[in-house]
């Protein structure tokens, strides 16, 4: 006899598995290492900010913080007060908050992933969608979907609308099509800095987002992960502005539809330790709803207690952040030199640890021409394309050992497009581009 059938739900997620995740068996399973495995797949497609690793591995360690008895229990599902404390002195110091931000305004969870998925439970029924500028964070599908059962919704742009105005009117002819099957949106989803482009949004697109959310009385969650890692401060560029700074925000949007999120993971480099945090300075009914979900995904006492003791440290976090930015800026110009000098196209970025950028074509006629599904004399006529796009991936991670992203799982309008992340250290980094070059030459 068979066992009952799993839950609608649990079918629903088991039929959307990100196709990221299809690839990460095979890169841990065959991960490069310089000494012991030098033919290896190189990760240069997961946002980790390996750059500062020993710097932060001195650090903790030399902490020294040994298990004590109240490690053994429960601890505080939504972050020790001394946590809360030290995070809100990371706001109040970094991010030019018009209004001191206080522990009272945090909410700690086991990583931005279970942020999002707790604000989706909170904010959405199932069915409603959550309004997302693609190409975006890949993951948003699935931490939106999979149980909260909310409908994550990427609004395609062209990538010369992608940090302009004229693209809310992209989103008002979303919100159109969705009321139009009888649904609602409730949420609009931010990147700034933005994943995968690499920039922070310019003042006057966020303030037409804030009045198009305000419009449709979404809530606006604003996901400031990549924060601190703004590695071009020039004027020629859009500075990076944190919603929490704006002393005119209730201009805009009744600021208790505005949640901000960021955590550990990217400015820090700790994607390891899986701790994230909800700022609402301006919305504590939701808090408490978040509270009541904390129990379901909180860090561990220890970890909490030694991140507390990390952040406490002023002068080292100071001093990491401006050594993470300035390694940041360093790849960056030695990735950006790479595609010049081989004319692949990219966008210019100020921020985080990747950029996007389109191989040349000649890299999916080389993977179809391999696969006998065209021939040479064929090769001119070549165009990006869904399935070409996939092809050069595979080819990639298989023939290649390299990891790097495509433009679809990203949500991506055009093909070819992939996600390089350049924040690994300078010699595994200059291996994955000569890996990646073998993708496009002859």
């Amino acid at each position: 006899m068979a066992p009952p059938e799993l839950s609608v739900g649990a079918q629903s997620a088991i039929s959307k598995v990100p196709l990221i995740f299809q690839a990460l068996h095979k890169l841990h399973s065959n991960a490069y290492c310089a000494q012991t495995n030098p033919s290896g797949i190189i990760n240069a497609g997961i946002a980790s900010n390996t750059t500062i690793q020993s710097l932060l591995l001195e650090r903790l360690n030399a902490i020294k913080e040994n298990i004590i008895a109240s490690d053994l229990e429960y601890g505080t599902p939504y972050g020790s007060q001394q946590l809360r404390d030290e995070i809100a002195d990371i706001f109040n110091r970094h991010f030019a908050p018009n209004s001191p931000v206080s522990s009272e305004d945090i909410l700690v969870t086991n990583g931005c992933t279970s942020a999002i998925e707790m604000l989706s439970f909170a904010i959405c029924n199932p069915g409603d969608h959550i309004l997302i500028p693609a190409p975006c964070y890949l993951a948003l599908e699935n931490d939106m979907g999979s149980r909260a059962q909310a409908v994550a919704t990427p609004v395609q742009l062209p990538l010369e609308d992608a940090m302009e105005v004229q693209q809310i009117e992209h989103f008002e002819r979303a919100v159109s099509e969705i009321k139009a099957e009888g649904k609602e949106a409730k949420m609009l989803f931010l990147m700034s800095p933005h994943n995968p482009l690499g920039a922070s949004y310019p003042r006057k697109v966020l303030q037409a987002f804030l009045r198009f959310a305000n419009e449709h009385n979404l809530y606006v969650v604003m996901d400031e992960i990549y924060a601190l890692s703004v590695f071009d401060q020039s004027d020629a560029v859009a500075p990076f502005e944190s919603i929490l700074s704006w002393s005119d925000l209730d201009t805009y949007i009744d600021p208790a539809q505005v949640l901000v999120l960021h955590g550990l993971s990217k400015d820090f480099g700790l994607n390891g330790f899986r701790m994230g945090w909800v700022v609402s300075p301006w919305n504590k009914s939701i808090l408490n709803v978040l509270r009541c979900y904390s129990p379901f995904g909180y860090s561990p006492a220890y970890t909490d207690r030694l991140i507390a003791k990390f952040l406490a440290n002023r002068e080292y976090i100071d001093s990491i952040l401006q050594i993470s930015q300035a390694n940041l800026s360093s790849n960056y110009q030695l990735v950006v030199k790479f595609l010049d000098q081989h004319a692949i196209r990219y966008i210019p970025c100020t921020a985080g640890h990747f950029v996007w950028l389109q191989l040349p074509v000649s890299a999916c006629t080389k993977v179809l021409v391999a696969q006998g599904k065209i021939s040479a004399e064929e090769a001119t006529d070549v165009q990006w394309t869904r399935e070409s796009e996939m092809a050069v991936w595979t080819d990639m991670v298989d023939k290649y050992r390299v990891y790097v992203p495509p433009g679809q799982s990203f949500f991506a309008a055009d093909h070819g497009w992939f996600r390089l992340t350049f924040s690994i250290s300078q010699d595994t980094l200059k291996l994955a581009l000569d890996r990646l070059l073998q993708t496009f030459m002859p």
